[in-house]
């Protein structure tokens, strides 16, 4: 099951994870937004704002956790995402979601960033801090893009 976020910081959730009585799994989302030119829009008048999913991971929750750790694993990935969506995931009996549920619940999450459902999951810019999510689904050339 999917937890909700409540915490000031990434250290400061890692650490209520660690500290609870559940082991919890780290799900990111890792993302590039970015802003068409108004130029190659005939029907804005302004840049769009567009959000493209460049890839995902998770791990276990663990003592010391930092975003920096999680900010070199990802750039080693791919260094072209800007902003990451996280989320936390748990089993009722308190062990560790596996890989065939951490799939689905980042597939779940994937598809949730798509449409702009992001209101339970944190969203971090590159040096961890939170970011506004105040967001408006609009479709641009087939895709799906995030104003």
């Amino acid at each position: 099951m999917m937890s909700t976020l409540n915490a000031d910081s990434f250290e400061d959730l890692t650490q209520k994870c660690v500290l609870s009585d559940f082991q919890h799994l780290m799900l990111y989302v890792f993302v590039r937004i970015g802003t068409i030119d108004p130029t190659l829009q005939a029907d804005h008048d302004d840049g769009t704002i567009v959000v493209q999913v460049l890839f995902d991971a998770h791990q276990p929750v663990a003592p010391g956790m930092t975003f920096q750790s999680v900010r070199e694993v990802a750039d080693a990935q791919n260094t072209d995402w800007n902003m990451v969506v996280v989320g936390l995931a748990k089993n009722s009996d308190a062990s560790l979601p596996n890989e065939t549920q951490a799939q689905s619940f980042l597939a779940d999450m994937r598809e949730k960033v798509m449409v702009g459902d992001i209101d339970e999951y944190a969203l971090l810019d590159r040096n961890g801090q939170a970011a506004e999510s105040s967001i408006e689904v609009v479709p641009f050339e087939g895709s799906t893009s995030i104003n």
